[in-house]
C-alpha cells in the first residue's frame, strides 16, 4: 500500500496473516513518520437525523419518539449524547431526565451529553419530545430532526446503543395548534404552547404505553436546507408591526451542507431548574353574568339567542376604536363606550331589547379570529361558540376580574394547591422578582375545560392585574398558553421557557377544576455567589442586590434578557460580565458568547448580537467584543483555539474599522444611518451616533490598546506596536478636533462640518476610556457632572450608558458623586417597587420596555469596584483601593481563580481605619490608600509597615497622594493612622 502524506510518499507493507508459519520481519510493517493526524468527529455526526416526514415543515410542530432497546448486561458510566432542532424533552424508562439543547447557531450546534449513572440488563425505553419551532434569538433553525444514542461501558468495552435510526417509533403530534400566535409578532421567541391534552396519549413516555400504532421514524435528508433569517431591530418605539422594519441586507444561506455544520458537546453546564417560592396576589371570578366567546373566519359569524324578557344587552370587544362598522345587533348600530382605564381595549356596547329572538352579526373577522362577550342576563344561549381559538391571551385582556380573595399572613410557598368551584375563575402569584422559567401543576377537571396562564412582567396601572397580551399597549406581545383537559389527572407545563414577575392562570368551563402542586421553576445558568457587598448604607446594599437577582435571569444559555427579546446583544453582555465577574467570576458562558460573535464576523464586519445577528452590524458592540476577548484572556489565561479563530478575526475587525477612519483627522467618521448598521451608544445617544463622535473615537481607542494586548499574547510584536501608535494618533485627533479648551468639553461630535454640541456621552466615554489629558480630568468630569440630569424620570443617558457615566466618574476619583447619582436614579427604580434593573429609566411606564435587563446592573459592578474598592485583575491578581471617605464602615468579596479576595474596613475611633485583607495564599496584589488626610503611620499585623518618616517594608511605594502597598496571599490585618 502506498500513497502521500504531506507530500511525502510512503509504502506501508502488510504483515503476513497471524496463522502464518512464516516469521514476519517487523520491518515489513513499520510506518515511518511524518503522520498526519485528523480528529475523530463526534459519534454524534454517525447517529441518524429523524423526523416524522421529510416534508416541508409547518411553522410549529412537535414530535414524540420513543424506541425501546435491551442490554444484554448492566452498562455503566452511561451517557445520553443528544440534540434536536429546535428543542427537545427527554425520559429514561419513563423518568423525566433533561431539556435542552442550549440555542446555537446555523454552522455551529453543541449537542448535550447527559450523565445517567447505570443501566440494568434487560429492556429499557428512551422517550424525546421535540419541539420544532424556530425563531429569531434563539436558535437559527433550518429543519426540524433529532439526533442522539446511548453509550457507556459494558464488560467487553464501549458500547452504543439506541442509535437514532428508522427503527424509533414516532408520532407527529396534534394536541398543540401548529397555528398559536406567537409569543412576539416578530418571531423573537416562538410559538404560544395551546394544548389540546384530548389529542395527546397520556403516559406515552411510559414503558408500558401501547405505541403500536405509531408510524416509524423518517431518516431525514439535511444535506440541503434554506435558511433565511429575519431581521429584527433593537429598540425602536416607532416600529409598530413587522412591515415597519427597515429592509437590510444580510446574510442569506441559501444551500447549508450537513457536512459544513460543526457538532461539539455542549460548552456549558446543563442549565438548573430551581423552585421558586409563590405568592398569591389575588383570586376571584372573571366577567360574572358574561360569557367569553370565539369567532374564526369560515365558521359562522353570528350568535342568535332568545331574550325571555325586555332586557339591557350587554356585548364586550376588544378594539383601539369604536367597534361601530364591526358588530351589528338585529342589524342596527349599539351604543359603544370604553370600559375604563383599568380594561384597556375593551369597548362596551349596548342595546335595549325585547323578548324573542335575536341576532348578533360580526361583519369582519379578522384571521387569527375575534374575542368577545355577551350578557346572560335573561338570555338563552342554544349554541355558545366557546373554544380554544388561536390566541388565548385575548381572553384575559378582555375579561373582568372580580376579586373575591382574602389574603393571609402566610409565606411564599414552594408549591401551592388550589380548588376552582365557580368558573370562570382565576388567580395571579407573584415571584417577586422576573423569573425565567416554566410553571408546572396537577391538574384535574372536566373534559374540554380550558386553562390559560399568561406571564408579565408589571401590573396595570394601580391594580392587581398583570397583563399578558396588553393589546394596543404592546400589540406585538403575548405570553399566555393554554390547556383543554381531558379528565384524566394530567400535569401540565410549557415545553419553552417564559418570563415574567406575575403570572395570571383563568380557568374556564363548567364543574370543579383542581391544580395541586403548582410550582414555578426557575430555568437558569449553574451560579454559585463568590462575590458579596455589605456597607453601611442600606439603600446602597439593596441597589447591589437588584443588580444580582438581574444577572440571574440574565444568565442561562446565553447573556440575554429573559423577557420580551431574549437575543445575546453584545452591549447588554458587556456590562452584565463587567458585573458577573465580580459576582460569580463565570468564564465558560463568556468563552461561548465570544465563539457565537466570533463565527457571525463576515469579513471583518461584525454583527451586534449571535446566533441570529443578521442585519444588525453595530461598530460599537464590534468593540466591545474586542475588550470582551482581551478580559477573558486576561481573567482567564485560556489560549485555546486564539491563534486560529479569533485572532485572524480581530485583525479583520480593526482591518474593517480603517475603512471609516477620515483621511484628514485619522478619526472614525460614521455615516448616518440607522444604528443597527452604525453604533448604538445609548438608547437615547443619537448626538453620538454619526460623523467624527467622541463617544465612538474613544472606545476605538480603547478598542485598540485592548487589541494590542490581544497582539502580545499572539506574539505579534509588530501589529500590537502598530495598533497602539494609531491609539496615541487617535487620542491626540480626539484632543485636538473634539475638545473645547474654552468650555472644558468635548462636542458630541463634527458631522459634515458641523458641531454637534457637548453631551453627557461625549465626556462620559471620553473619561471612561482615558482619553483626557490628566490636567483637564477635574474639568471634564465637572462638565459631565452639570449635562446630567437631576431628574430620573426625565434623564439625558440612559440606563446601558450608565456603565460609562459611573466608569467615567470612578476613573476620575468622583466616587461620593457617582454615588449620588446612584441613589438618585436607582432609588428612584427601588422606589417605584423595582427588584431587577430596568431597560430604560422609565420602562415602568412603558409596556413595551424591560424591567429585567442585564445591561443595568453597572452599579453593582461600581460599588464592589470602587466603593469596596476590591478589584479583579488577572487569574490570582488583585488590587484593593477602599474608599473610606465615603461610608463608614464596608466588607465583601471577589472570586478569583483559586479563591476569594475578602476585604473590609471600619472606622476605630477619629484617627484610626481597620483594614482586614484576605486572600488565596497563591495570589498577590496592591492596596492602594488615599493620602489626602495625611497617613502618619501603618501598621500590618501589628508590625510597622511605614510612617511618615521612614519606611520599614520595600513593598510600600508613595506615590503622590497615593501610598501603593505590593502584598502576597494571605490574611492581612491593616492599621492606618490619621490626622483627625
Amino acid at each position: 500500500m502506498s500513497g502521500l502524506v504531506n507530500g511525502i510518499n510512503l509504502t506501508i507493507h502488510k504483515p503476513q496473516s497471524i496463522n502464518s508459519t512464516v516469521n514476519p520481519d517487523p520491518q515489513n510493517y513499520q510506518l515511518f513518520l511524518p503522520l498526519v493526524y485528523k480528529e475523530i468527529p463526534p459519534v454524534i455526526t454517525q447517529d441518524f437525523p429523524i423526523w416524522a416526514h421529510n416534508s416541508t415543515p409547518e411553522a410549529h410542530e412537535v414530535a414524540l419518539f420513543r424506541h425501546k432497546f435491551s442490554l444484554n448486561g448492566s452498562m455503566k458510566s452511561v451517557e445520553l449524547h443528544i440534540f434536536a432542532d429546535t428543542r427537545y424533552e427527554v425520559w429514561i424508562d419513563g423518568v423525566w431526565i433533561e431539556r435542552g439543547p442550549a440555542r446555537f447557531s446555523i454552522n455551529t450546534r453543541e449537542y448535550d451529553v447527559i450523565k445517567l449513572g447505570s443501566l440494568s440488563k434487560g429492556d429499557h425505553l428512551i422517550s424525546v419530545l421535540v419541539q420544532w419551532a424556530p425563531n429569531n434569538r434563539r436558535s437559527e433553525s433550518f429543519t426540524p430532526y433529532l439526533t442522539a444514542h446511548i453509550q457507556g461501558n459494558t464488560s467487553k468495552g464501549l458500547k452504543f446503543v439506541a442509535k437514532t435510526s428508522d427503527e424509533w417509533k414516532v408520532l407527529l403530534s396534534e394536541a398543540w395548534r401548529r397555528d398559536a400566535v406567537p409569543v412576539h409578532s416578530w418571531e423573537l421567541i416562538g410559538p404560544t404552547e395551546l394544548l389540546d391534552l384530548r389529542l395527546l396519549p397520556k403516559d406515552w413516555f411510559d414503558p408500558n404505553f401501547d405505541d403500536s400504532k405509531w408510524g416509524m421514524a423518517i431518516v431525514k435528508d439535511i444535506s440541503i436546507s434554506y435558511y433565511e433569517p429575519l431581521y429584527v431591530p433593537r429598540i425602536d418605539l416607532s416600529i409598530k408591526t413587522i412591515e415597519d422594519i427597515p429592509v437590510k441586507e444580510f446574510m442569506r444561506v441559501e444551500y447549508m451542507e450537513d457536512s459544513e455544520i460543526i457538532y461539539r458537546p455542549r460548552s456549558i453546564p446543563l442549565l438548573e431548574n430551581i423552585v421558586i417560592p409563590i405568592s398569591i396576589l389575588d383570586r376571584g371570578i372573571l366577567s360574572p353574568g358574561r360569557m367569553i366567546g370565539e369567532l374564526v373566519p369560515g365558521l359562522d359569524d353570528s350568535i342568535s339567542f332568545l331574550a325571555k324578557k325586555p332586557t339591557a344587552f350587554i356585548v364586550e370587544l376588544l378594539s383601539e376604536s369604536p367597534p361601530s362598522g364591526i358588530v351589528l345587533l338585529d342589524g342596527g348600530q349599539l351604543d359603544w363606550q370604553k370600559a375604563g382605564d383599568e380594561r384597556p381595549d375593551v369597548y362596551v356596547g349596548t342595546a335595549n331589547i325585547a323578548a324573542g329572538s335575536h341576532k348578533l352579526e360580526f361583519l369582519i373577522i379578522p384571521d387569527d379570529g375575534i374575542t368577545f362577550s355577551i350578557s346572560t342576563k335573561d338570555i338563552e344561549l342554544s349554541n355558545f361558540p366557546f373554544q380554544q381559538g388561536i390566541h388565548a391571551g385575548r381572553r384575559l385582556l378582555l375579561s373582568e376580574p372580580i376579586s373575591q380573595f382574602v389574603p393571609d399572613i402566610t409565606q411564599p410557598q414552594e408549591a401551592l394547591d388550589l380548588i376552582f368551584d365557580s368558573l370562570p375563575g382565576y388567580a395571579v402569584f407573584d415571584l417577586g422578582r422576573t423569573v425565567y422559567g416554566r410553571i408546572s401543576a396537577k391538574v384535574s377537571g372536566p373534559n374540554g375545560t380550558i386553562i390559560d396562564i399568561g406571564w408579565d412582567e408589571r401590573l396595570l396601572n394601580n391594580t392587581l392585574r398583570p397583563l399578558p397580551y396588553p393589546g394596543s399597549l404592546h400589540p406585538q406581545w403575548n405570553q399566555t398558553d393554554s390547556w383543554i383537559l381531558d379528565h384524566n389527572h394530567r400535569s401540565i407545563s410549557t415545553i419553552d421557557a417564559r418570563a415574567g414577575r406575575y403570572i395570571l392562570l383563568a380557568v374556564w368551563g363548567d364543574g370543579q377544576v383542581t391544580l395541586e402542586n403548582i410550582q414555578v421553576h426557575e430555568e437558569k445558568y449553574p451560579l454559585t455567589e463568590k462575590g458579596s457587598f455589605s456597607s453601611s448604607d442600606p439603600i446602597l446594599d439593596k441597589i447591589w442586590r437588584m443588580g444580582v437577582d438581574t444577572l440571574y435571569s440574565n444568565m442561562t444559555d446565553a447573556y440575554a434578557d429573559p423577557w420580551r427579546e431574549r437575543g445575546q446583544w453584545w452591549g447588554d453582555t458587556f456590562v452584565i460580565t463587567q458585573s458577573s465577574n465580580l459576582v460569580f467570576g463565570e468564564e465558560d458562558l463568556l468563552k461561548r458568547g465570544l465563539s457565537f460573535m466570533q463565527e457571525a464576523f463576515s469579513k471583518g464586519r461584525p454583527n451586534a448580537l449571535a446566533p441570529n445577528g443578521n442585519g444588525n452590524h453595530m461598530l460599537d458592540y464590534g468593540m466591545l467584543w474586542v475588550m470582551s476577548l482581551a478580559d477573558y484572556i486576561q481573567y482567564s489565561g485560556d489560549l485555546r483555539e486564539f491563534n486560529d479563530i479569533y485572532y485572524p478575526t480581530l485583525i479583520d475587525f480593526m482591518t474593517y474599522l480603517d475603512g471609516y477612519r477620515d483621511l484628514e483627522t485619522g478619526l472614525l467618521d460614521i455615516p448616518p444611518g440607522h444604528w443597527s448598521e452604525t453604533v448604538y451608544i445609548d438608547t437615547i445617544g443619537a448626538n453620538s451616533r454619526k460623523g467624527k463622535s467622541t463617544a465612538v473615537n474613544a472606545m476605538f481607542y480603547e478598542t485598540l490598546l485592548r487589541a494590542g494586548d490581544i497582539a502580545d499574547n499572539a506574539r505579534d510584536v509588530e501589529r500590537a506596536k502598530a495598533w497602539r501608535r494609531k491609539a496615541d494618533k487617535i487620542k491626540e485627533g480626539i484632543n485636538k478636533y473634539l475638545y473645547n479648551n474654552e468650555t472644558s468639553q468635548y462636542v458630541s461630535s463634527i458631522f459634515e462640518d458641523e458641531i454637534i454640541p457637548p453631551s453627557p456621552h461625549a465626556q462620559a466615554w471620553a473619561l471612561a476610556f482615558d482619553v483626557v489629558p490628566p490636567n483637564e480630568i477635574e474639568l471634564v468630569a465637572n462638565s459631565l457632572l452639570d449635562l446630567i440630569s437631576n431628574d430620573p424620570t426625565s434623564p439625558d443617558y440612559e440606563i446601558y450608558g450608565t456603565f460609562w457615566v459611573l466608569s467615567a466618574l470612578g476613573r476620575a476619583g468622583y466616587i461620593s458623586q457617582a454615588i449620588d447619582i446612584i441613589k438618585l436614579y436607582y432609588g428612584h427604580m427601588l422606589n417605584s417597587g423595582a427588584t431587577t434593573t430596568w431597560e430604560i429609566y422609565n420602562a415602568n411606564k412603558n409596556f413595551t420596555q424591560s424591567l429585567s435587563h442585564g445591561w443595568g446592573s453597572s452599579p453593582t459592578w461600581f460599588l464592589t469596584t470602587y466603593l469596596l474598592g476590591a478589584e479583579r485583575t488577572g487569574q490570582n491578581t488583585w488590587q484593593f483601593t477602599p474608599r473610606d471617605d465615603v461610608v463608614d464602615h464596608m466588607s465583601g468579596s471577589v472570586p478569583l481563580k483559586d479563591g476569594l479576595l475578602q476585604v473590609s474596613w471600619k472606622h476605630d475611633g477619629c484617627q484610626n481605619i481597620l483594614y482586614d485583607v484576605m486572600s488565596p495564599k497563591l495570589s498577590e496584589g496592591e492596596i492602594f490608600l488615599l493620602n489626602n488626610e495625611g497617613i502618619k503611620e501603618i501598621k500590618k499585623n501589628g508590625e510597622i509597615l511605614w510612617t511618615i518618616d521612614q519606611n520599614y517594608f520595600e513593598g510600600v511605594v508613595v506615590e503622590s497622594n497615593i501610598i501603593r502597598i505590593h502584598l502576597s496571599g494571605g490574611d492581612h490585618h491593616l492599621s492606618v493612622h490619621r490626622e483627625c
